[in-house]
This record gives C-alpha cells, structure tokens and sequence, in this order.
C-alpha cells in the first residue's frame, strides 16, 4: 500500500480553494427567487404588526429548499447585545424519526439553550417558547418537516408531533417557515389552524427541458455553472445534446447539478486540463451521484439512450413513501 505523503494534500489545496470558492456562490433561479421573496413577505408583515401568517416552501431534494433557508439566514446572523444575545431568524433541521422531545430539544439546542435534554416534554416546550421570546425570534423556520409524518405511518393523520407543533405555532405568534419535501403538504390536512394562517405554498419545482422557455431555463443555469468551472471562458456546456444529458443525469435539480459540475470540474483541475470533457461528467455521474449510473445507465457514456432515470432502483426511482403521500391528496 502506497503511504500517504504530505504533498498529495498541499499539491491540490489551490483545487480546493477554487471548488469552495464556487460552492459558497448562491445562483439565484427564478424559484429560488420567488422563495425568498416569500419568506420576506411574512418576515416583513409580522415586524409591521400584523397576525403573523406561515409559509410552506415544498420540492424534492436538491431542488434549493435548505439552500433557500440558509442564504435568508446568513442575511440576520446572531447579535450579541450586553445583556443578552438575539436572534432574529432561527432555522431547525426536523432529523429522521422525530419525537415530541427531540423537536423541542433540537429547537433549543439551535437557540444555544444549555441542557436542552433536561426535563419533561411540558417543561421542554415551555423553554421553548420562553427562549424564543427571550432571544426575539422574528421568525423560525423548520427544515426536513416531511418528518414529522413519520416514515411508517400508513396513513396521514394526526400524531403526537404534528399536535405538539400546531400547540407550538398557536403560542409562540410569530411567523414560520416549514419546509420538506412534496409530501409534507399533508401536514396541512392535520393543521386547520395552519392551513388558514398560510401565506401559501411554495414549490421549488425542478427544472425541465419540455417546452422552449423551459429548456432556455436550464440551458441559463448550466451556462453560469459552465462560466464558472471555466474561469469565466465557458466552452458551451448547454450546446446539442449535451443540455439533454444534463438534464437526465440531474433530473433537473440544481442540488445534483452543481454536485456533477464541481466534480467534473474538480478532476479536470487534477489533470491539468483547460477544459471538462465528457469523459470527466461520467467519472464525475457515477462518483457523485449515482455508484450504479455506469455503461449505458450513464447519461454520458456513447450508449446512453436518453431517457429519464425513473425506473425502479435508479437515481430517480419515486419512492414508496412519496407515492403513497401522493396518492392520499
């Protein structure tokens, strides 16, 4: 085994320095856009004093939901005030399998609450509400709340968490922000209060290539990207039949573009060469995003028959979970 030298590291620490340039870049869509200007409608309104109303921001994974939260977040970062320390907008991330407890606890833990795992579910939730007040939260938004529904529930009904939540949101009158993926809609069905103080529903909806608007889209996002990769000197990324492929290798979704484009970027920079090949968007397909998208499962290899890769056990296989979803609305 070839041991690990030190030069492997610094040799390529430009190539790095170039990729997390890129990567902390925002490229604002048209959908990108529209959410955010969602999200400060709401903030807006209840720092006006009226009742304050939420917004549900929905689309698949890799659409730019948690992209969204993130860049509104860094527009209102943490003030430290003598006293004590606000905190204007508060994003939570909903994890996998939640409890009632593990909401509030996580909630707290993301207002920097000391012993967030201490007490009962009651006295969990009223720091909660005492802590956003304590901190002046203008406004909370709740990442990945598909998971509140459950992964094992055969139906969408209500449940402990979706009560506890619609509890929380009655208490604490200040805007919210729930955002998940399409089939956390359902949520609505269990929340009457939330469906009449919602300020609508986003969808952050992939991109497409059906229609001439719709492929001159796409075709703008690849060539920011392709300027980007390129040093400002883009080779036409979007041009032939290469908007195609692109397009069924990503299924649209800016989340698993950029994913395909910084890699292929990365290994065109450890090659020394001045431009990506389509070589390097295969290597890149099957290294980044999908282990099985080999030979003609590839949308770059020569045999590759374009076609999206929805079937089962592939990239874009629906899920059983979000059929079922789709089917109960």
């Amino acid at each position: 085994m070839t041991p690990l030298a030190t030069d492997m590291i610094t040799g390529t620490a430009d190539v790095y320095d170039v990729i997390k340039a890129i990567e902390k870049q925002r490229l604002l869509f048209p959908a990108f856009e529209e959410a955010y200007r969602r999200i400060i409608r709401i903030h807006k309104m209840a720092l006006a004093g009226n009742r304050p109303r939420h917004l549900m921001i929905l689309g698949p994974s890799g659409a730019g939901k948690s992209s969204v939260l993130e860049e509104y977040v860094r527009y209102f970062p943490v003030i430290e005030e003598t006293e004590f320390r606000r905190t204007p907008v508060l994003r939570v991330e909903i994890k996998s399998s939640p409890t009632v407890r593990s909401v509030a606890e996580d909630i707290l833990k993301a207002m920097g609450i000391p012993m967030a795992y201490r007490g009962t579910v009651n006295e969990k939730t009223d720091r909660v509400i005492s802590s956003l007040q304590k901190l002046k939260v203008e406004l909370l938004m709740l990442d990945e709340v598909q998971h509140l529904l459950g992964s094992s529930k055969r139906s969408f009904g209500s449940n402990n968490e979706t009560e506890w939540l619609k509890t929380l949101l009655n208490q604490i009158e200040i805007p919210v922000v729930l955002a998940g993926l399409p089939y956390a809609q359902a949520l609505l069905s269990t929340n009457e209060q939330l469906r009449r103080r919602l300020d609508g529903v986003c969808n952050l909806t992939p991109f497409s290539v059906e229609g001439e608007d719709a492929a001159a889209d796409f075709a703008g996002v690849i060539s920011w990207f392709d300027s980007e990769i390129h040093d400002g000197q883009p080779i036409g990324l979007h041009e032939g039949d290469m908007l195609y492929r692109l397009f069924y290798a990503t299924n649209g979704l800016i989340g698993y573009l950029s994913k395909l484009l910084i890699g292929a970027m990365e290994i065109r920079l450890e090659h020394g060469q001045r431009r990506i090949e389509p070589w390097m968007l295969e290597q890149s397909f099957s290294q980044n995003l999908w282990a099985e998208g080999v030979g003609t499962l590839n949308p770059f290899h020569k045999k590759f028959v374009q076609r999206q890769l929805n079937k089962t056990n592939e990239l874009f296989a629906p899920t059983a979970f979000s059929a079922m979803a789709a089917s109960s609305t």
